[in-house]
């Protein structure tokens, strides 16, 4: 699993994080997926300005 930062020290922006294997864009909708490739958690692609990954 990794560690994933949306918007992290996006002016603005509501910073936001989660763990999980992978993530998926998909219609208005981004899914963090776990290694089974389960939704973690769903953001909409509109506030999301920034996402980084940092694996551990």
């Amino acid at each position: 699993m990794a560690h994933f930062w949306i918007n992290d020290e996006v002016h603005g922006a509501k910073a936001r994080q989660v763990h999980a294997d992978s993530y998926v864009i998909e219609d208005e909708y981004i899914h963090f997926l776990d290694e089974d490739e389960r939704k973690v958690m769903s953001i909409r692609k509109d506030i999301a300005f920034l996402i980084q990954r940092s694996d551990g």
